[in-house]
Parts: C-alpha cells; structure tokens; sequence
C-alpha cells in the first residue's frame, strides 16, 4: 500500500534525520552489492574495476539528461538552480571516470555493457521523476552521494590489493575525499527548500527508491 504523507511538515532538522536514515540504509545495501561482486570469481579486480567504470558512464549520461529535464521543469528557481548545478558536476565527473578508463587502457571507444534489470529500472524510474517530480530528482542524487561516499573506501582498499594502479582511481579517491561532505550539504540545502510535506514524502521515497535500484543493479552487475 502507498504511504500516506502526514499532514504536517517535518522542520529541516527533522527531514535531514529522515533522510540520511535513507540515504544509510541505501548506501549499506549498495556497499554489500558491489563488495560480492567484486570478490566473487573471476578474482580480476583490474577488469571488474573497468566495468564497475563502463557501468557508472552509462548511469553518468541517464543523470546528467534527467537532471537536465528537471531542472527545466521545477517551478521553485533555487530547486532548480540546485539540480543544474548538480548536472555541471556530474558533467565533470564523467571527464574524471574516462580518464581512469584510458589508464586501464580503454580507448575512447568504449566497449557495450549489457544493461542489468536494476539499471533498466533506474532508468525509468528518474525519466518518471524528472518529468512527473522534478524536485524529487535531489532524492536520487542523495542517494548516489550516499553511496559514493560509502563504497569509494572499501573498493579502493580492496583495488589496492588488485593490481589496479593507483592512478587509474582517481574518479575513486575524489568521491572518497569529497562525497562525504557533498551529501551533507545537500541533505541541508534540501530539507531547507522542500517544506511541502507531500512532496516531502515523495522526495523520502525517491531516496529509497534509488538506493533500491542501485543495490539491485550491481547484485546483477555481470563479470567483466
């Protein structure tokens, strides 16, 4: 049955709580998924890291055009100036995770990667958001901070011990050094523009949601 969203609208000290709760229970679920992919055979961690790599660019260019879509549709213009900021970096980021790509020696054509049942399922879940809820798009970048943020440090210990060079771990080691306080800032910034309790709801189910489908993506995320 769909939640009911209470009548009454949670303070902005309320609604960070309500939704770093979220953004935890996504992120430990999202780590244990990617942690059994990575040590479950074959044991080359250097190809699985390419295609960890390969996965995130084909989400990277789903975010970038949905953030784009619902930035143009939000009516609030600071929500909206939020999400395009959000797109610029995501922009940036992608340049990032190539440039790791190219030092474990892919070119700029990249290989296919079949797309898992979770991936499918994100990407028509942020298309219904971004065009039905734009606002609720900051749900899902929450949960993708949430979980950069918790995985970066395992994986780059476990790669570490895997013959992939350090240098190939860049997109890696900034998500580790910087996702952390990323998240925080945008928990503060959203539960102060998002007052509505419908859509504080939805926004708390976007989170959920994301971090559902995340999880379940790279539980299916096929060997290298």
């Amino acid at each position: 049955m769909p939640k009911v969203a209470s009548s009454q609208p949670k303070t902005p000290m309320q609604m960070v709580e309500a939704l770093n709760t979220r953004v935890a229970a996504s992120a430990r679920s999202y780590k244990m998924a990617t942690v059994r992919y990575l040590m479950r055979p074959p044991l080359s961690l250097r190809a699985k890291y390419a295609a960890f790599l390969l996965d995130f660019a084909q989400q990277s260019d789903l975010i970038q055009d949905v953030l784009g879509r619902a930035g143009e549709r939000v009516a609030d213009p600071q929500v909206a100036e939020l999400l395009r900021k959000h797109q610029r970096e995501e922009k940036a980021r992608i340049q990032l995770v190539m440039s790791d790509l190219r030092r474990l020696g892919y070119s700029d054509e990249l290989p296919e990667r079949p797309m898992t049942s979770g991936d499918a399922a994100l990407r028509a879940y942020c298309s219904n958001v971004s065009g039905e809820r734009p606002f609720a798009m900051l749900g899902v970048m929450l949960a993708l901070f949430g979980v950069a943020a918790e995985v970066s440090p395992t994986v780059v210990r476990l790669l570490s011990v895997g013959s992939v060079p350090r240098e190939a771990m860049r997109w890696l080691l900034l998500r580790q050094s910087e996702d952390a306080q990323e998240l925080k800032t945008l928990l503060t910034r959203t539960a102060e523009l998002i007052q509505d309790p419908r859509e504080q709801a939805q926004l708390l189910e976007a989170v959920e949601v994301t971090g559902e489908l995340l999880a379940l993506g790279a539980a299916a995320r096929p060997a290298a």
